[in-house]
């Protein structure tokens, strides 16, 4: 999902400490931030030797590619820094679980069961960074309608489903217009000020995720060296 390993990491700030990253965010972000990424030893020592890393595509999940290279667009649409690979974007935590700000190593499902990483955490300017709602980003790399209310939702699929179609059963939609509409609807996921009952938590409660191009090793300001359970 993201580098060469499937697991991200980020920090959070107080709900008056921000600066907008591009325009759907309204909460203001430090120009410079503190993110968590959580990679195996395997790319730990990868980073160390070549001073600098890039996500390597070979080790991302194919079934995620269009989720993938969807983020690549918005990420070369809404912030400055440009990749200088063609590769995917690297992951990390800007917010891991509401005020919690950094990823808690006793929890599970960091990394495989037993498998030993590193939890870095280092800073990026905000010029290089875009930032997500972690849990609503599950709707795009499900292919699933980000609606923008429960009627709305259901509205949408009704329409569909009066022209046999569903976005649960057909990925992607043959109606260009229809697919249109749900890769419209993602856009939200970068709104963090956006709350909705039983689809977006308040910006206090979310998981925000961090994608950017690099990680240089002198960006790095702290190294934890773990077992995941």
């Amino acid at each position: 999902m993201h580098l060469v390993v499937d697991s991200t990491d980020l920090k959070v700030y107080g709900e008056g400490e921000w600066k907008a990253i591009h325009t759907l965010q309204k909460t203001e972000i430090p120009q410079i931030m503190t993110l968590w990424t959580i990679q195996s030893i395997a790319v730990w020592k990868i980073l160390q030797r070549e001073k600098v890393l890039f996500a390597d595509q070979r080790y991302s999940e194919v079934l995620f590619f269009d989720a993938y290279r969807w983020m690549v667009k918005q990420m070369e649409r809404r912030i400055e820094s440009e990749s200088e690979t063609t590769s995917l974007p690297l992951w990390a935590w800007y917010q891991w679980e509401g005020k919690r700000r950094k990823p808690d190593l006793r929890r599970s499902a960091h990394l495989p069961k037993g498998q030993c990483g590193v939890r870095i955490e280092f800073e990026q300017s905000d010029k290089g960074v875009l930032l997500s709602d972690f849990e609503l980003w599950h709707y795009v790399l499900n292919y699933w309608y980000l609606p923008r209310n429960v009627a709305d939702g259901e509205a949408f699929e009704a329409e569909l489903s009066e022209h046999n179609l569903s976005f649960f059963e057909m990925k992607p939609l043959p109606v260009r217009a229809y697919h249109q509409r749900i890769e419209d609807s993602w856009d939200r996921i970068f709104d963090l000020d956006w709350t909705e009952e039983e689809i977006s938590d308040p910006f206090s409660k979310k998981s925000i995720q961090a994608t950017f191009w690099r990680l240089h090793l002198d960006q790095i300001r702290d190294v934890h060296f773990f077992t995941a359970r």
